[in-house]
């Protein structure tokens, strides 16, 4: 097939495969708009579908506030720039706009970041485009 990118990964009764963020999967993901000096909380769930999800964001590190629900103190809190999301886990992390730019949040995992293994419009799946302003 044209446009196939990653050898196709069959699903559970041969569904098709796709993995979104908020209920949609990228290039239908909507780009979040900051500026520089601004934070971002983002809250990362991964879903009980038996994958880990190694989420990177791309423009500097993120620190880590929050696991499973629960904050993490001050003194334990380190700066990262991907987390292993597992099934059932949930970490919040605040990420600052350090400089201008089109930024990425996404999986590590190849064809995570693909709609049933197909790019469109460069990725797919679980991808979301941060927009950075002066």
């Amino acid at each position: 097939r044209e446009g196939l990118t990653f050898p196709a990964m069959p699903m559970d009764g041969g569904q098709p495969n796709y993995f979104t963020i908020n209920g949609r999967a990228y290039p239908s993901t909507d780009t979040i708009r900051m500026k520089v000096g601004e934070t971002l909380k983002v809250r990362f769930i991964g879903t009980n579908n038996g994958f880990i999800h190694p989420m990177h964001i791309h423009g500097g590190p993120f620190e880590i506030v929050a696991r499973d629900g629960e904050t993490v103190p001050e003194s334990a809190r380190f700066l990262a720039d991907t987390v292993n999301v597992g099934p059932g886990q949930r970490y919040d992390v605040v990420w600052q706009a350090r400089r201008p730019g089109k930024w990425l949040i996404h999986c590590h995992i190849g064809h995570h970041t693909t709609n049933n293994n197909v790019e469109e419009k460069g990725g797919g799946g679980l991808m979301v485009v941060i927009d950075v302003q002066p």
